[in-house]
């Protein structure tokens, strides 16, 4: 066992029930960060200009259904005697 292993069973042994859970989580959701996700692109094969293999192909259409609301201009400063020349 790995010093860090036994020092979060000793830490998790002596920490009370809701307390321990929430550490749990805690461990959980950081070791969820590190793993490769499934569908993951291969980030160690990449074309020629640097992008990784099959990154356009995996986000092409990506925000096809997203709707974009913009705002409208705001109208022109009419103030121009605030601009000092």
């Amino acid at each position: 066992m790995s010093a860090i292993a036994l020092k979060l069973q000793q830490t998790l042994a002596s920490l009370d029930p809701a307390d321990a859970t929430l550490l749990e989580r805690l461990v959980d959701d950081a070791l969820a960060l590190v793993q490769p996700r499934a569908g993951e692109l291969d980030q160690s094969a990449v074309d020629a200009n640097g992008w990784p293999e099959g990154y356009f192909e995996a986000t092409a259409g990506a925000f096809a259904n997203e709707p974009f609301d913009v705002a409208p201009d705001s109208p022109p400063e009419s103030n121009i005697a605030a601009f000092e020349w």
